[in-house]
């Protein structure tokens, strides 16, 4: 579904993605781990087209990006959802407004068919009867889940999370985790970001572990966290999985 060869992206003089390959297949979740810095946000946002990378080339079901026509990027990456870190919601606006903004503007579709979609959505992510709150009325665990349920509501083929749970106090983490292995139990195709071990243990058929703008390790949940190969990776569990 998505296929990125060879990427590198810079910021000035710093080179935050270094030769990345990576190719993404529908049903896939696979969870990226590593410190902070290593090049694991910069990776998701080239895939989508937020960031455009100055070296190699990303895939989207066949075509490739051309990040000089950007309304060509846009297009083609309609058909990835995106939930970010600090939920993104627009303060002015209620839960259902926020939901059906993009479809009904970008895409021109009918508002009562988007709205009728919208509260299906807030039904599956348990926050139907927050449809007309704001978002300034909601805890960050469910602002979280209705930023989910706005990634879902143009039908992607795959969602993108950039570090979902990080923003979230340690009670409100489960509930945002719980609707992602919802998704994932039902076929959802996931690339997920994130500093929680026990969900990518779990929940992931692939993890990969990043450090310094590499991948250094890609591999099933438990070769990752059971049977690390490299010694960067054994010291970085050492010190984010506590026995």
């Amino acid at each position: 579904m998505i296929k990125a060869e060879h990427i590198s992206k810079y910021f000035d003089k710093f080179k935050a993605i270094d030769d990345v390959s990576l190719h993404v297949k529908k049903g896939e979740v696979i969870c990226i781990i590593g410190p902070s810095g290593s090049g694991k946000s910069t990776l998701i946002r080239c895939l989508n087209g937020l960031e455009s990378p100055e070296e190699g080339t990303v895939t989207v079901n066949g075509t490739v990006l051309d990040y000089k026509k950007p309304n060509d990027v846009t297009k083609i990456c309609s058909q990835i959802g995106f939930v970010f870190q600090h939920f993104n919601l627009f303060p002015h606006m209620t839960v259902l407004d926020n939901l059906t903004l993009g479809p009904v503007v970008a895409q021109k579709l009918d508002k009562a068919e988007c709205e009728k979609r919208a509260v299906e959505l807030l039904r599956r992510v348990g926050l139907e009867e927050k449809k007309d709150a704001y978002p300034s009325q909601l805890s960050g665990g469910q602002k979280q889940r209705v930023a989910i349920a706005r990634a879902l509501i143009q039908a992607p083929e795959v969602i993108l999370f950039d570090e979902p749970t990080s923003a979230l106090d340690p009670e409100m983490i489960g509930e945002v985790l719980e609707v992602m292995k919802e998704l994932a139990e039902a076929g959802m195709t996931l690339l997920v970001v994130t500093h929680e071990m026990g969900f990518a243990r779990k929940v992931a058929s692939r993890v990969i572990f990043m450090d310094e703008g590499h991948i250094v390790e890609d591999n099933t949940p438990s070769e990752i966290f059971d049977n690390p190969k490299s010694d960067r990776l054994v010291d970085f569990l050492s010190k984010v999985i506590h026995m």
